[in-house]
């Protein structure tokens, strides 16, 4: 049988662009090395608690089109909370809580007003940040060049932001957005992502909490999508190279032999993965663009509690090591259990992804004891730690401009993942408008 495209690598990027082809009416048939589909976004059952685990909790705000397109697509939009207005909940170590949020005001003025509520800034570092706001507001492309060439930190300095309102606002979001620290992360992918979320209408603004593990809300559906469709999905099967000829790819050829022969192969594997896959003849640029590439982790820390411990949904942690905390039971809507799971997480994990699995337990227990007191006198019945090494690239300025198009020299060959030419951040949203693009070139 000669598919019309293979897709490499059962990742979101990937799933998105089977799905759509598949939806589209192409013969397609997806490879992946894995026993499961999701890539990077997964979940399990814990045995010992029942609870599903994520290795990495995600939050999604309405500006990911892309991302609630492909739910549409799998039918799994619902599992989304959908909460009345926007709001983030913040504690500082002296302050104590407060939370950034805002209601029906007229949109954006309802951004002014929540900034200049937002007590653990001065009056004076309040007014500062409308600055961030005037500039995205005033996007052309002046603006992306020199941001093109500065670090978040540099532009939010440039922007009058003071490291009291860095610290306490600006770095918890990008820290989480980027996956990278501040000093490092690359101003234009950041800035970008605000505007897409405040400034362009209300909804895009809207914190959006899955309500179900990763792997039921990204895969499960797709999965049924694709069976419905008659694409062939073939897990724990991995591919040894993708074929081609003087006209264009042909195919791909798996371990063991066999061989999948298509009109298109899109390739959606992530950028360390990419050059093993191509012949000696075609490791070069762009291909080996990827190799400039540097990984950042992400560090989940699960915690079961012999008691509840936290009456929200999540907040973010100013000035320590752990960025966020999640109620799991009470964000996943299990009434029938205590809110006793609690998983903490450090993005950009660096100094961090090389320590034991105690080590991070203690600094995970002794960061949400100084926001949550009650927790020194709590047990800890049950932890497991997940060290995603290579959880996303770093997007630094220096590397945006290697990442390359989805459409490649080759006619026939496309490039799927986070890491490919997006305009984005490596996020959810970024992996599934390129699995969206690759679609749309082989239609």
């Amino acid at each position: 049988m000669v598919y019309d495209v293979v897709v490499v690598g059962g990742g979101l990027s990937g799933l998105t662009a089977a799905v759509q082809l598949a939806v589209n009416g192409a013969r397609v048939a997806l490879v992946e090395q894995a026993n499961k589909l999701g890539g990077r976004a997964y979940s399990f059952v814990d045995k010992k608690t029942g609870d599903v685990v994520d290795n990495g909790q995600h939050v999604l705000v309405g500006a990911y089109s892309n991302t609630l397109r492909y739910l549409e697509l799998i039918r799994t939009r619902e599992l989304l909370s959908l909460p009345e207005n926007f709001h983030l909940h913040f504690h500082h170590p002296t302050d104590g809580f407060e939370t950034f949020s805002f209601g029906p005001t007229l949109f954006p003025m309802s951004l002014a007003v929540a900034g200049f509520r937002f007590r653990l800034l001065s009056l004076n570092e309040r007014r500062k940040l409308m600055n961030v706001g005037f500039q995205l507001r005033k996007w052309n492309d002046g603006l992306e060049r020199t941001l093109s060439g500065l670090s978040v930190t540099e532009w939010l300095v440039a922007l009058g932001q003071s490291d009291g309102a860095r610290r306490a606002f600006w770095y918890p979001i990008a820290v989480s957005v980027m996956n990278e620290s501040p000093e490092k992360a690359s101003a234009l992918l950041f800035a970008r992502s605000l505007r897409s979320t405040f400034f362009e209408k209300r909804d895009n603004a809207m914190v959006l909490i899955p309500t179900v593990g990763q792997s039921e809300l990204y895969v499960d559906g797709a999965v049924r999508i694709l069976a419905h469709h008659g694409a062939k999905v073939m897990t724990n099967t991995e591919a040894k190279s993708v074929m081609f000829r003087k006209n264009g790819a042909t195919g791909v050829a798996l371990k063991g032999g066999r061989r999948l022969k298509a009109g298109s192969v899109i390739c959606a594997v992530p950028y360390f993965n990419l050059a093993r896959l191509l012949p000696a003849s075609m490791r070069q640029e762009p291909f080996t663009q990827a190799r400039k590439f540097e990984s950042s982790p992400i560090v989940s820390i699960h915690l079961w509690f012999d008691r509840v411990v936290m009456d929200r949904d999540f907040v973010g942690l100013i000035d320590r090591r752990i960025q966020w905390v999640f109620n799991r039971r009470r964000i996943l809507h299990q009434h029938n259990k205590p809110e006793n799971y609690i998983s903490a997480i450090i993005s950009g994990a660096h100094g961090y992804v090389g320590m034991t699995r105690e080590k991070l337990v203690n600094i995970a227990l002794e960061d949400i004891a100084s926001a949550y007191p009650q927790t020194r006198k709590a047990v800890v019945t049950h932890n497991i730690v997940i060290k995603e090494k290579r959880a996303t690239f770093s997007p630094t300025n220096e590397r945006e401009q290697f990442r390359p198009s989805q459409q490649t020299p080759i006619g026939n060959f496309y490039l799927a993942g986070d890491w490919t030419a997006t305009g984005l951040p490596p996020t959810i949203e970024g992996a599934m408008l390129s699995g969206f693009r690759c679609a749309e070139l082989v239609a």
